[in-house]
């Protein structure tokens, strides 16, 4: 098989919040980190035998509470291997140390998960007792702050994502939840965001051109919104993590996804899974510590997953749960939807914006 798109690193599977969107709350794994060999040995192989065009350190867990995170990161760049790392912004009040160390490190891109841009709805991240809204939000303004101030020798592009609890007819999430939604709300809180992180910037867009980026937002679906070459604001709908916490699901029978052709995990044990949805470890394809990653994906059980959703069928019960739906509707919408999206809308988007695949 041809390398992988993506490769989610499960480095710490441990978290500091408890949001209530998140399954963390729910999840029946044992916690940890991974060993540092383990990772060692993880990286030397994707590198050398090109196994992925993108590693992430995310899978669960908040990966800047890993104890060897940021040399992960030195490790992970050494071998040349294009990084993301995804955290829920936290450490940036709680320890800021990791401002400059993240900013100084080179990785191509971070991701920090604001998800409730206000203090109501922060309420819903279950921090922890020390960490308050407004030093959280702090935080993350620094941050960012200081890696566009040192944007000529800073290659990092960080990613605000946003969550968007627009009601969406294709999405089920697994109880009902109120952040941002509509057009009008999540236009003013990106303003009000880009205002707060670019005030002060030398080479900030004009509000004129902010303005234009963010009318071009539409509500209810992933959306990036650039805001300056270092900076991207992203909102992302609000859905179940493979609807395993829903009770009642319609399973889908026909569909497609690219789990194990296109994304692979490695929890922190080193057990593969098939896609980041698997965060329970549900579809083990086999473990790295005892088989190289290569062999695992051209083995029977990653070759009979890839198999079957080339022939658009959806055989394993868990991704039955995962691409079904609470009704028949949308059900059918949604395995309908899976062939368009990974069959015609993303090669097309690839072929029109040759970076859309590493956001």
């Amino acid at each position: 098989m041809s390398s992988l798109a993506r490769l989610h690193i499960e480095v710490t599977n441990v978290c500091n919040f408890k949001c209530e969107f998140c399954p963390d709350a729910i999840m029946e794994r044992p916690r940890g980190h991974m060993a540092w060999p383990l990772l060692e040995k993880i990286l030397a192989e994707v590198a050398a035998d090109h196994l992925a065009d993108i590693i992430t350190f995310h899978l669960m867990g908040e990966p800047l509470i890993y104890p060897q995170v940021f040399e992960g990161i030195q490790l992970a760049l050494a071998h040349h291997l294009r990084l993301h790392l995804t955290t829920n912004g936290s450490t940036f009040h709680l320890r800021p140390d990791h401002i400059d160390q993240l900013v100084t490190s080179g990785i191509p891109k971070v991701t920090i998960s604001l998800q409730t841009p206000d203090p109501h709805t922060f309420t819903l991240r279950g921090a922890p007792p020390r960490l308050n809204p407004e030093g959280y939000f702090e935080g993350i303004t620094e941050y960012v702050q200081a890696n566009l101030r040192r944007s000529e020798t800073s290659p990092t592009r960080i990613h605000i994502k946003f969550l968007d609890t627009t009601p969406n007819p294709f999405l089920v999430p697994h109880k009902p939840m109120h952040v941002v939604e509509g057009k009008t709300q999540m236009r003013a809180e990106l303003r009000r965001w880009a205002d707060r992180l670019l005030k002060g910037i030398p080479d900030a867009p004009s509000a004129s051109a902010i303005d234009q980026a963010i009318a071009r937002h539409h509500p209810g679906r992933w959306q990036l919104i650039p805001l300056h070459p270092k900076l991207v604001l992203e909102t992302f709908p609000l859905d179940s993590w493979g609807n395993g916490e829903t009770a009642t699901v319609i399973p889908a029978r026909f569909g497609y996804c690219n789990g194990a052709s296109q994304q692979t995990g490695i929890l922190y044990d080193g057990t593969v899974v098939p896609c980041c949805k698997d965060y329970e470890g549900k579809i083990p394809l086999g473990n790295v510590q005892h088989q190289p990653l290569r062999d695992i994906l051209q083995a029977p059980p990653a070759c009979g997953l890839r198999s079957a959703f080339n022939r658009f069928q959806v055989a394993h019960p868990v991704c039955q749960q995962c691409m079904g739906a609470d009704t028949q509707g949308k059900a059918i919408a949604r395995q309908v939807g899976s062939v368009a999206y990974f069959k015609a809308y993303q090669p097309l988007m690839k072929r029109l914006q040759p970076h859309w695949g590493e956001v």
